[in-house]
């Protein structure tokens, strides 16, 4: 069976970029409680977001289409159109290459969002706040430069 396209618009550019920042916060506020996969998990929801808005924002819509209800980061980047323009920002590549690292499967393991909480520590998940944050080569920054 072959997966139904849906032309059904379900959220807007501006609802996708305050829901990415607004799981930013709550990511930072994670790490700081000891949550470690959460904070994981949660950030890389505030990159799914700002990728989503990204596709709106390069395509011109209003809003979001349900096609695009999908976690798959790399799938995102591609829909967005700036591929090319991110393997041109080394070190935002490197930090988007290694939160996709994380938030996908790991050496055939589990997708972060189902494996076991015990596994992550304070080290991992501040190393992937920090591709998200960090400066130079934030991946957050970028993102957000690219659709405003």
């Amino acid at each position: 069976m072959s997966p139904k396209l849906s032309k059904q618009p379900i959220i807007s550019l501006n609802d996708l970029a305050q829901v990415g920042d607004e799981r930013l916060r709550e990511s930072k506020v994670l790490l700081e409680a000891g949550c470690y996969a959460g904070a994981i998990y949660v950030g890389g929801y505030a990159v799914e977001c700002y990728l989503k808005a990204a596709i709106c924002h390069r395509l011109q819509w209003e809003k979001l289409l349900g096609t695009f209800k999908t976690h798959d980061l790399e799938a995102l980047l591609l829909y967005t159109g700036l591929a090319s323009e991110l393997e041109g920002e080394i070190l935002v590549d490197e930090n988007f290459r290694q939160v996709v690292g994380m938030w996908n499967d790991k050496n055939g393991e589990v997708a972060i969002r189902y494996r076991d909480p015990k596994d992550m520590d304070m080290k991992t998940a501040s190393t992937f706040l920090d591709c998200l944050l960090g400066v130079p080569g934030g991946l957050i920054p970028w993102l957000r430069k690219a659709i405003s």
